[in-house]
């Protein structure tokens, strides 16, 4: 069976689809995401090891054999822990086969090969009896089956699951309960990554959609290392709140879909703008053992006289562990409600299987209502990533493309405008031009008839959906971008702009001119970690893994360098 792959073609920037024989090694999509970083998070592995040995030992003193199943092994590194700490028997389970067969190797070579039992399924796939995958039921579980959002990989289902088929009514959970935490925020910065903003030069040149205007955003959780955030760039509002409480062990009920109320009062006027939402494992049955994903102002480690000092706290943000498999996240309200300080307020706190979301009223209720998930009923946010529109909305940025953009433009100017999203298109038209406005990507050409339509400069500014449909050199007389394109992967790869322009006349005015790029060598303090050798993570040999990430970095390196000689030889024509 052959499989297809998307490639970009840096030069004319479309998507194209590759044709792979059915040996296509898929273990890159190991080597690029962030699995190493979890195993170089010290707090975390070492409070699973302890609460694992606390389990094992809690069930041997109970005169009971420990029986541990592994949800989602990934290494095995959690399996090993068991075995190490006297389990019985050990299930480990990975439904990610280039990822289990890696866990086999490791396995191996640390000595644990007759002691764990590798299972390639997902855990809610798996059967128990004579011929099932496991003989009888586990009397612990342990998993990470964990996101920036706890739930977001499917953890509800996974536990309950786990507790109907695959466990012993008494068992014990590595973590036994997780609580998600939600904090009400003012914060300009933060809301200009939501809702694109009217561009201003003394007064609005232009305007945003009211629909944009009032659009929740996009409905994918907005992760974020709040601990980074300026504390100058927002203003909490309510206290931090507990807002939601998993109970993993099975004695309390999963529920798939809840709705909660938390009437308090608030310590700051302002506008409520989002809500910063981060959350903590109980690890074991004793509660004991508490790891947490809080930015450090909140942060349970973090002394309260130092959390009140910016300086001291700054310094203590290094000390607090570095995860970019767990961050925390933002949530933007559907409606900015303006808050008194020492007034109570209505936080009302949503999920689903899989997601949160969340709502404010300053009145209390007797009935908590229904609120459907928000999602983008505009175009704009499901077309620019919140990384976009954070640079659509910033001024200083806007207010120098325009000071040069007035410098060139005439009632006479007829311009030619190639970027996507690019609202500076808009601003041209105001000043008097007519525009041509490159738009290939259709959720973009939506949101800008909206624009065009709202600034009244549909005579104006016309909208061209492909190259081939580009003006001829004859009707245009100014060619600028930004330039920003939304195929662009990586910054450089906007430097198609130069090679559309390149099929014009040289002595057509363009803006801007030339590119630099600039590089610096700089040594990172924990974002290497994505990608650096494990070697040995709590006293185990996980070298496997690293040579199976390094053997994609050397296939990827080698795609970069084949890539810099096309760039290289397209500048070579562009220069000739």
């Amino acid at each position: 069976m052959s499989v297809f792959t998307q490639y970009l073609n840096p030069l004319t920037g479309l998507a194209t689809w590759e044709k792979k024989d059915q040996d296509y090694d898929y273990h890159q999509e190991v080597a690029r995401s962030s699995f190493a970083d979890m195993l170089h998070d010290y707090e975390r592995n070492n409070k699973y090891y302890i609460a694992l040995k606390a389990a094992i030992e809690k069930k041997h003193q109970a005169g009971e054999e420990a029986n541990v199943l592994d949800i989602g092994t990934g290494t095995g590194l959690l399996s090993m822990m068991a075995a190490r700490c006297g389990a019985d028997t050990i299930t480990a389970c990975e439904g990610f086969i280039p990822m289990a067969n890696c866990a086999v190797k490791i396995i191996k070579e640390n000595g644990f090969e007759s002691k764990i039992k590798l299972v390639r399924k997902h855990s809610t796939k798996m059967t128990v009896g004579k011929d099932g995958d496991m003989p009888k039921r586990a009397n612990i579980l342990v998993t990470e089956v964990f996101d920036t959002e706890l739930i977001g990989e499917g953890a509800l289902s996974t536990f309950r699951h786990a507790h109907k088929v695959l466990l012993e009514e008494d068992s014990i959970v590595v973590p036994h309960s997780g609580t998600v935490w939600a904090q009400v925020v003012e914060s300009s910065k933060v809301c200009s990554w939501n809702r694109v903003k009217p561009i201003k030069d003394g007064e609005i040149l232009v305007d945003a959609p009211a629909a944009i205007q009032a659009c929740s955003g996009a409905a994918a959780v907005h992760d974020m290392q709040l601990s980074r955030l300026s504390r100058d760039s927002f203003v909490p509002l309510l206290p931090p709140q507990p807002i939601f409480r998993f109970d993993w062990s099975g004695k309390e009920p999963l529920l798939y879909n809840e709705k909660v109320s938390i009437f308090t009062k608030s310590i700051a006027s302002g506008t409520a703008h989002a809500i910063f939402m981060w959350w903590d494992l109980n690890m074991d049955t004793d509660n004991q053992v508490l790891l947490s994903c809080a930015p450090v102002w909140e942060h349970p480690n973090v002394p309260d006289d130092i959390k009140k000092d910016k300086l001291r706290l700054e310094k203590m943000a290094e000390s607090i562990p570095w995860r970019d498999h767990w961050m925390q996240a933002v949530y933007y309200l559907p409606e900015e409600i303006p808050i008194k300080r020492d007034v109570e307020v209505n936080l009302i706190g949503y999920h689903d299987e899989y997601s949160f979301w969340f709502k404010l009223l300053d009145r209390s209720i007797d009935k908590i209502p229904d609120f459907p998930r928000p999602v983008c009923d505009c175009n704009a946010h499901i077309a620019y990533s919140r990384t976009r529109i954070g640079q659509l909305n910033d001024m200083a940025r806007n207010k120098k493309y325009i000071q040069a953009l007035r410098k060139k433009i005439t009632s006479n100017s007829v311009c030619l405008c190639l970027s996507d999203g690019c609202l500076l298109a808009l601003a041209v038209a105001r000043m008097g031009a007519k525009v041509f406005l490159l738009e290939q990507n259709s959720l973009s050409q939506k949101t800008m008839k909206m624009f065009v339509r709202t600034n009244g400069l549909s005579e104006q500014i016309r909208i061209v959906k492909s190259v081939g449909d580009l003006p001829d050199a004859s009707e245009i007389n100014f060619i600028f971008g930004e330039p920003y394109f939304l195929s662009s992967i990586v910054p450089w790869e906007n430097l198609i702009f130069w090679y559309h322009t390149s099929k014009y006349p040289s002595n057509i005015t363009r803006m801007p001119i030339a590119a630099t790029i600039k590089a610096a060598v700089v040594e990172f303090k924990d974002l290497h970690k994505i990608r650096a050798p494990v070697g040995i993570c709590e006293g185990f040999d996980l070298s496997s893994f690293d040579r199976l990430v390094q053997q994609w970095l050397l296939q990827w390196r080698c795609c970069m360098d084949r890539l810099a000689i096309r760039f290289r030889f397209v500048n070579i024509l562009w220069s000739s």
